[in-house]
């Protein structure tokens, strides 16, 4: 490889100005002083170096072999979590859209204990509504469950990096970024068959160092409820480390509707937050006791 290296060489004043020459030492004739030299303009010079080459034999890894290793990743990371304790935060806010002033319409707290293999338990601490239900027995706003089934997977992060889901979805790189020690790969997938409007397509970010998704943005062909909601302008999903563990921070939409609402407006914002982690702090038994003897007695 070459390039050329310039060095620009600047000469102010000739030698005849530096140092008089024996015609500048005496007057001439008439008393007149010597005339002195022009200034030398500045000359660039151009060098040249070469650097010889270097072969790279490393060869690049491929698209099936990241995609194998995300699954691994992420079926890794489920199995190292026997027990989590988190804050949930759901928030609603309407009148999202231009123009429009945000108002915080419901915000749902939940303290909520999982451990495996299907053990939950869920606390309201605090559950506050702009225009709570007048009636008794009414609805009292957007109902949110967390469902824990065998593992914690979190498929809202990977549902299309399943091994099931390969047949199901396309994948490209669209970009790689080196962040400190290691690498991020930017992955872009979309449903194979064009008729599969039901499917989300999306972006997401996997990091080598664990090879597990830590972000993912969706995009979505067609509105789940058509005749009640435009489309859903846009969702992100993110995760942080927490005690070496990638685990879900927070899950954010924006949803437009096809006629204003009086609530909500002409779009309105669905977040959820998950906080104040604790991972496999050994939950014990007489914790979910109490869960499973209030569910006994509602079957009753």
């Amino acid at each position: 490889m070459s390039f050329p290296v310039r060095t620009l060489t600047l000469i102010a004043l000739s030698a005849t100005l530096l140092a008089p020459s024996p015609s500048a030492a005496a007057p001439a004739r008439g008393g007149a002083p010597a005339a002195t030299g022009r200034p030398t303009l500045a000359v660039e010079d151009t060098m040249h170096t070469e650097v010889p080459p270097v072969l790279v034999n490393a060869p690049r890894v491929t698209l099936d072999e990241i995609l194998g290793r995300v699954a691994r990743g992420e079926t890794h990371r489920d199995s190292l979590i026997r027990d989590r304790s988190f804050l949930f935060t759901l928030r609603i806010v309407g009148h999202t859209g231009p123009g429009g002033s945000p108002v915080l319409l419901e915000e749902r707290v939940t303290q909520v204990w999982q451990r495996r293999p299907d053990k939950l338990r869920e606390a309201e601490l605090r559950h506050w509504m702009k225009d709570p239900p007048k009636k008794d027995g009414g609805d009292d706003g957007v109902r949110v469950q967390i469902k824990s089934g065998s593992g914690m997977s979190e498929r809202i992060v990977n549902f299309a990096f399943q091994p099931d889901a390969r047949r199901q979805y396309t994948y490209r790189i669209v970009g790689r970024e080196v962040l400190g020690d290691h690498l991020i790969y930017r992955i872009a997938f979309e449903p194979r068959s064009p008729l599969a409007l039901d499917r989300p397509a999306g972006l997401v970010w996997v990091d080598t160092r664990d090879d597990v998704i830590v972000r993912q943005e969706i995009t979505f062909r067609q509105s789940p409820l058509p005749l009640l909601l435009r489309g859903i302008k846009r969702m992100v999903v993110e995760r942080e480390r927490v005690g070496g563990l990638w685990v879900l921070s927070r899950v954010l939409a924006r949803f437009e509707t096809t006629i204003p609402v009086p609530d909500l407006g002409s779009s309105f914002d669905f977040g959820m937050q998950y906080s104040q982690y604790a991972l496999n702090s050994g939950l014990p038994d007489s914790l979910f006791a109490t869960a499973a003897s209030a569910k006994k007695g509602a079957v009753r």
